[in-house]
């Protein structure tokens, strides 16, 4: 008999354990909202934090004019404005640099020989990556950051998937609108509009900002067209290398000025 109501006794405790563990498996933790005051003061920070920055990128894009797989790319940026991009083959050798200064806009293809330039850096991004995202927005949102300006006269609102900026630059016909999610306090994703423009930018996983943390994975899309950038390294610095955006092309190239129709390439 003892055999039998042991057998009973570990059955009863199997049934009575069983569901304690269902529903303890199925808790979530829950996060309270980040108050509005608190998601500004994260914002201000994190844009002081980013004033400069240096990374690794893998690129991969797919369009219309064609499809570039895993490029490795070093990124040098001091937004708003000034940024270098060089694609690396896998030998570690330059296959295009894109230079934003003060006063150069430039790419080079030396694969083509050649230089090119434009009044515009959007024009020169366009080019390269396929997509004529807003170069502020661009450096910016390679550190999942928020434009310093946007946040002084900032058009804020409440939405069911958590909170939203916009703005508009009153010299550019398009707007940007940052999402948020609130619990955690995450950026989901950019959006650029106006101008035949209907660009997304999408964080994946979003970016905890209050947890300081960096963007992994951007997926920019618009119609017919897709850019991922893989963040292997991105990392806020006080200071970047000497030189960064002095740049000595070789001798020979073509400067093909893209504000100009048909483009004119003169020998430099």
């Amino acid at each position: 008999m003892k055999p039998h109501h042991g057998m009973v006794l570990i059955t009863a405790l199997a049934v009575l354990t069983l569901p304690g563990c269902a529903r303890r498996a199925g808790v979530e933790t829950w996060t309270a909202p980040t108050p509005g005051a608190e998601r500004l003061v994260i914002l201000e920070e994190r844009a002081r934090q980013w004033e400069m920055y240096q990374g690794v990128l893998r690129i991969n894009a797919e369009g219309p004019k064609g499809t570039l797989r895993r490029v490795r790319t070093m990124v040098l940026a001091a937004p708003p404005h000034m940024l270098r991009m060089e694609a690396l083959n896998p030998f570690g050798q330059s296959v295009g640099l894109l230079l934003f200064a003060r006063d150069e806009a430039s790419l080079w293809i030396p694969s083509e020989k050649a230089l090119y330039t434009s009044e515009r850096a959007e024009t020169l991004i366009q080019h390269l990556l396929g997509i004529p995202i807003p170069t502020e927005v661009f450096i910016y949102s390679l550190a999942g950051v928020v434009p310093p300006k946007v946040l002084v006269n900032m058009r804020e609102q409440s939405v069911a998937s958590g909170w939203r900026v916009q703005a508009r630059d009153p010299s550019e016909p398009w707007t940007t609108t940052w999402e948020f999610g609130t619990s955690p306090f995450t950026l989901k994703e950019i959006r650029v509009a106006g101008e035949s423009r209907d660009i997304t930018v999408r964080y994946e996983p979003p970016v905890d900002l209050a947890a300081r943390g960096i963007p992994e994975r951007l997926i920019f899309s618009a119609p017919g067209w897709q850019l991922e950038v893989k963040v292997d390294q991105v990392q806020s610095v006080k200071e970047l290398q000497g030189g960064a955006f002095q740049v000595r092309y070789p001798s020979g190239l073509r400067r093909i000025d893209l504000d100009r129709e048909p483009w004119k390439a003169t020998g430099l």
